[in-house]
């Protein structure tokens, strides 16, 4: 007579309480680790584009400066205090760069309120894209134009204007120590290039580590 044999716990089938905790457990560190990974690299390809913005503005300048032996600014602005630079501008309306760097066949920009041509052979020295909901690029339809980086901030420009091919650093008012105070390597007063140009960042302050620069490689 055959008899049913009652079923041991070793062959039942299935996870237990813990290891299922251990298994969501190890889920969540995963998904972390990825979420963070994926954010970073969010961060620095939003970082890259801007600044290959810099880049190419900063051969649109120099190559202007070649053609016309001037910077693409209005020369009323171009004068210091005590031999020193004239204050950063800033790519708005108001100081007609960006549209002297643009093939606009018209005024670039009015930048002493008097619509100069600062481009009077209508030369294209830069490429750049429309702003979208006022988020990096072109701002406005016609000159003058105003550029701005991917949190719709302008950005910044120092350019030598007393011709010591030199123009201060801003790194020495950075807000981060490893950049301002480094006790390796201090930042230099000022910086060996006749233009620098910076965005200041996802956290719309200037000065501070996010700052994205074009005299180092962070």
């Amino acid at each position: 007579m055959k008899t049913n044999r009652p079923i041991t716990s070793s062959s039942r089938q299935g996870f237990t309480l813990i290891e299922l905790l251990v298994v969501i457990v190890i889920i969540g560190i995963l998904a972390s680790l990825v979420m963070s990974q994926a954010t970073k690299m969010m961060e620095d390809a939003r970082r890259l584009q801007v600044q290959t913005v810099i880049k190419d503005l900063r051969i649109a300048i120099d190559s202007y400066q070649v053609d016309y032996n001037r910077y693409p600014v209005d020369s009323s602005m171009l004068s210091g205090s005590d031999g020193e630079d004239a204050p950063e501008f800033e790519t708005d309306e108001n100081t007609g760069l960006v549209s002297a760097l643009m093939s606009t066949g018209g005024s670039a920009g009015g930048a002493t309120g008097g619509g100069v041509n600062l481009n009077p052979r209508d030369i294209k020295y830069i490429d750049l894209p429309l702003a979208k909901n006022g988020m990096f690029g072109l701002v406005g339809a016609a000159p003058p134009y105003k550029l701005v980086d991917l949190w719709g901030q302008t950005y910044r420009v120092l350019l030598d204007t007393n011709g010591d091919k030199q123009v201060m650093n801003p790194d020495l008012n950075n807000s981060d120590p490893k950049i301002a105070q480094n006790p390796n390597g201090p930042p230099p007063e000022k910086l060996p290039t006749e233009v620098a140009i910076y965005s200041i960042g996802q956290d719309k302050t200037a000065s501070t580590k996010d700052d994205i620069v074009s005299w180092r490689q962070k």
